[in-house]
């Protein structure tokens, strides 16, 4: 059984993204969300776990620098899309999301979510999940169908699972919700191992 929702937030979201708010909130846990416009800024040779865990801590580096005044906790977090090590961004256009599309079909690629909870104390609790997602071979129709819903816009790989982006996917391994955009099972973990839940309010 889920926790009954709580009146008082446990701690903060540093991102407005909809999916990890949507997905946060089928724990039942009270939370705040601020808004934390950051920049990627990829590095030369880095590898996209190593990326994706950098971003993520200075994601959280950046909100305790302009919110000194909230002590509460703050999760933040960083997700990619990475095929034989190269990061598959979010396309700029739909002509790019078509050359992905095509590079991706048949084949295997890695969803990389980089998560950080930096607790009260300073110290700061690291996970990084990694799913493997195979699409479906190339099909015309399949494929540049897709691209007219428009999805593949601000999408990292230049798709969205939980949408009809899972038309594209012949199988995953390991997390369906680190796809979208948040472990689920290793954010709850070290929620629970790190922050005091109260019990159910009467």
């Amino acid at each position: 059984m889920l926790p009954i929702p709580l009146h008082q937030p446990l701690f903060v979201l540093a991102s407005t993204s909809p999916r990890r708010r949507e997905l946060l909130d089928t724990l039942g846990l009270a939370y705040e969300v601020a808004d934390n416009p950051w920049t990627e800024e990829p590095h030369e040779g880095e590898r996209p776990r190593r990326q994706a865990q950098r971003l993520s801590q200075e994601k959280l580096a950046q909100y305790r620098s302009t919110h000194p005044e909230n002590q509460l906790p703050v999760l933040t977090a960083d997700t990619l899309v990475a095929l034989d090590g190269k990061v598959l961004n979010k396309p700029a256009n739909v002509s790019e999301a078509e050359r992905w599309h095509r590079q991706l079909a048949g084949r295997k690629h890695l969803v990389v979510t980089a998560v950080c909870l930096g607790l009260s104390s300073g110290r700061v609790v690291r996970r990084t999940v990694t799913t493997v997602v195979k699409f479906l071979p190339w099909n015309e129709k399949l494929y540049l169908d897709y691209l007219k819903t428009g999805e593949w816009q601000g999408a990292a790989g230049g798709y969205r699972i939980q949408e009809t982006g899972s038309r594209l996917v012949d199988r995953i391994n390991g997390s369906w919700s680190n796809v979208v955009g948040l472990p689920l099972a290793e954010v709850y973990g070290i929620i629970c191992s790190h922050l005091t839940i109260p019990g159910p309010q009467s």
